[in-house]
């Protein structure tokens, strides 16, 4: 939808009807998720799960025309949002006992180096 917008250059993208309907499912099914979380997820894995949520509904807003902005402006939100799910991830690893290494977007060479749909 943020494609549509013109905000994001993804390569497909979702007509406005169809991606509010999308839109919609995917907040319920996010609300259900959320709600486990809160059930099982220790003190940080609920605190990083909240500030997720916060930022998800910062780029809903964007395509639902809620908050004005530039390509810039939503770059900037989806960067945030892509941290706090890493922070989130983090903490729910950590709760869950799992120590394999997980690579923060933010340090991950295939992120780091040249977009090869911009090249």
């Amino acid at each position: 939808m943020a494609a549509g917008k013109g905000l994001f250059d993804l390569p497909q993208p979702l007509a406005g009807e169809a991606g509010l309907e999308l839109l919609a499912e995917a907040e319920l099914e996010r609300g259900y998720a959320f709600e486990a979380v809160l059930l099982m997820g220790d003190a940080e894995t609920i605190s990083a799960a909240r500030a997720l949520q916060r930022h998800a509904w910062v780029l809903e807003q964007f395509v639902r025309d809620m908050r004005p902005g530039t390509p810039d402006d939503w770059m900037r939100a989806f960067r945030g949002f892509q941290e706090k799910r890493d922070e989130f991830y983090v903490a729910a690893r950590n709760s869950l006992g799992v120590h394999a290494e997980f690579r923060l977007r933010s340090e991950d060479p295939a992120v780091l180096s040249p977009d090869p749909r911009h090249m």
